[in-house]
């Protein structure tokens, strides 16, 4: 009878387990929402591809067979995934050009700044968001599968899909924010000086300015906590809706005071994958005029 009791009793205590680890995976590969937060980062992510590198990848730039190789493959396949005409696959395409811009014409090339972590980023969101309903809104591909349901006299497709890949992007901008916090969580950085050297190197040359040195501190300290508070804290939607607007200040403010290029832009737009696509999708018919405004007061944060 002890036995018995004592199996139930270890029973009792998995279940909660089991029962965490189900609604994690039905979070995290399960989940079906709307296309159309995944259409809105597909579509920014190809403008971010050209605001960073279109104009160094013009063909008169570099006419060597590597460089117009380069060029007509990033061309081609960025103008895919803006139209989206086969989004998923012209994603996987942009994302290659990205990791070979970044690793072998940046790292075994040499070619600066092509190896900075924005770079790296932008790659890695293209590859994700292909994981993702992405071509199923705004895009030909949507055009095409509309047309073609018209002839065929039947419904067009939903703009649904599984949004896994919006849960990978959720994880890679949360252990990038780890990462920047952990590697700042140094004397060198928390005393202050780091921030003064940047602000010595960029706008104040070798002349030291008088009081520095408290407010470098401070910020400091405020980065980080911020950064931390970022990682842990904008996946779930009880904090979420107190870390979105610092955040998003904190990248406007490093964005317009140091040359980040687009990594703020990048980090803003892959936002978007924090709240529930059904919400964003419901805050865009409210905006063009579809459907009662009294119809789902939920908040996307």
């Amino acid at each position: 009878m002890p036995a018995r009791t004592d199996a139930a009793a270890d029973w009792l205590a998995v279940r909660p387990t089991h029962a965490m680890a189900a609604r994690f995976v039905d979070w995290a590969v399960d989940t079906e929402g709307s296309s159309r937060s995944s259409a809105l980062i597909r579509i920014g992510l190809a403008m971010l591809f050209w605001s960073r590198w279109a104009g160094e990848l013009l063909l008169y730039r570099d006419q060597s067979p590597a460089g117009l190789f380069l060029a007509a493959n990033f061309f081609v396949a960025t103008m895919l995934l803006f139209v989206g005409y086969h989004s998923r696959a012209a994603a996987v395409w942009t994302g290659a050009v990205g990791l070979a811009m970044y690793y072998y014409f940046g790292f075994q090339l040499g070619r600066e700044p092509w190896t900075h972590h924005h770079a790296y980023l932008l790659a890695v969101a293209a590859f994700l968001i292909a994981l993702t309903p992405c071509g199923r809104s705004y895009s030909l591909d949507r055009y095409l599968a509309v047309a073609h349901a018209e002839r065929m006299g039947v419904p067009p497709p939903a703009e649904r899909g599984n949004l896994w890949g919006l849960r990978l992007i959720v994880v890679q901008l949360s252990v990038l924010y780890f990462f920047a916090a952990f590697d700042k969580s140094s004397h060198a950085f928390l005393s202050g000086a780091r921030i003064e050297q940047i602000f010595l190197w960029f706008y104040d040359g070798s002349d030291y300015p008088a009081g520095l040195a408290l407010p470098a501190t401070i910020v400091s300290f405020g980065v980080v906590g911020l950064e931390y508070g970022l990682a842990f804290g904008l996946p779930f939607r009880a904090t979420r809706r107190y870390l979105v607007l610092p955040g998003l200040a904190f990248h406007a403010i490093i964005y317009l005071t140091l040359p980040v290029y687009t990594f703020s832009a990048t980090m803003a737009l892959l936002y978007l994958a924090y709240f529930d696509a059904d919400a964003v999708d419901r805050v865009i018919a409210r905006l063009q005029g579809i459907g009662s405004a009294g119809i789902a007061r939920e908040e996307i944060s």
